[in-house]
């Protein structure tokens, strides 16, 4: 099981009970953190009561053990799913700072993806076969400087994750829990992403798909990202509201032109019109983020504050980690996870007998 803080195992237990983000953000508010709410849940009873009602609140007090919240964590743990919370270094800054940021990111394949560069590339269901490739080949091209991010749905989010999985680095952003899969053709797609990729999403593994997931999974997708292609958008598309988020948040959007009378690009011929900057190019794209594909070297991922603490710690010779805590300021049990993302980084090596060295 994954090692968390006590504030990202307070933040993970709030988020078990289904409340609205405006709930969990009040509770928040009203404890000043995560573990307050959990340590000083008795003393802060009529508070709470008036944010999620006096049964609610019973319920969260009863879950209030050490065996309660280990059990939820096992049982996450379990299905394959790691828990990032907003307290979590692997927390992604850029995610931070939109206006409603999801408490918990429920994961499964390779967190350090949080931590690297992000760009998104959207499509509607409806998408023209040619268009398909174009958005796998933009999808390939583009992996090799970002993390591509996308949905599942199938079409040009489809087309996307399968172009970035050529270079493997992906994360899908679903609007379900991991008990499902969405559509359920793309099933061997996102055992895939999971092996080589990133999946993500802010709902607990046993809530299913609603309507009204899609446009909030939406704002995830353009939290992450440090801009948008949308690669097909009919009249009232679902892919519009991407655009719009990221255009909110201040990330570049851009869009596929197309012919007129092409339905399936009407969306994207409107937010050129309005905001997009048009791209019919690789080059359009990497050129305003400065990035030439062609000299380019493959980016590091960047390392945590943790991280980063936990390596210079390590120093240049083998280290015992109880060292690395005293060096870095860290509590042993803490470093789990700095440890493990070190080492999928290629950062260290472990030497056995709980050492470490620079890798």
């Amino acid at each position: 099981m994954p090692s968390y803080t006590k504030e990202e195992k307070a933040a993970v237990w709030l988020d078990s009970f289904g409340l609205d983000l405006t709930k969990k953000q009040k509770l928040y508010r009203l404890a000043g953190g995560f573990y307050p709410l959990a340590a000083r849940f008795h003393a802060l009873r009529k508070g709470i009561e008036e944010i999620v009602g006096a049964e609610r609140a019973a319920e969260m007090e009863r879950s209030l053990t050490a065996q309660g919240v280990r059990s939820l964590l096992e049982e996450y743990a379990q299905k394959g799913v790691t828990c990032v919370s907003y307290p979590s270094a692997l927390y992604p800054e850029a995610l931070r700072h939109i206006p409603d940021p999801p408490l918990v990111l429920y994961c499964k394949g390779d967190t350090s993806l949080l931590g690297t560069r992000k760009f998104a590339i959207v499509g509607s269901r409806r998408t023209r076969p040619q268009t398909l490739k174009q958005t796998e080949k933009f999808a390939a091209g583009l992996a090799r400087a970002f993390t591509i991010v996308t949905g599942l749905a199938e079409g040009g989010d489809t087309a996307a994750a399968l172009g970035a999985l050529a270079v493997g680095k992906v994360i899908c952003v679903l609007p379900y829990g991991f008990d499902y899969v969405y559509p359920a053709c793309n099933a061997d797609l996102l055992a895939k992403v999971v092996q080589k990729g990133l999946a993500v999403s802010e709902y607990r593994p046993q809530e299913t798909v609603r309507n009204y997931h899609f446009p909030a999974r939406n704002r995830i997708i353009a939290g992450l990202s440090e801009g948008v292609l949308v690669v097909s958008a009919g009249a009232k598309s679902g892919t519009r509201t991407t655009a719009d988020s990221a255009f909110a948040y201040g990330r570049d959007v851009f869009a596929f032109p197309y012919d007129i009378g092409v339905t399936s690009g009407v969306g994207c011929n409107a937010l050129i019109k309005e905001y997009a900057k048009l791209a019919d190019e690789i080059v359009d794209i990497t050129a305003a983020f400065g990035i030439n594909l062609t000299e380019a070297a493959e980016e590091e991922p960047p390392l945590t504050p943790a991280e980063r603490a936990v390596l210079d710690a390590v120093g240049e010779e083998t280290a015992h980690i109880e060292e690395i805590a005293a060096r870095a300021g860290i509590p042993a049990h803490e470093l789990a996870v700095p440890l493990t993302m070190l080492q999928m980084k290629k950062k260290i090596v472990a030497c056995g007998g709980n050492r470490y060295s620079k890798g």
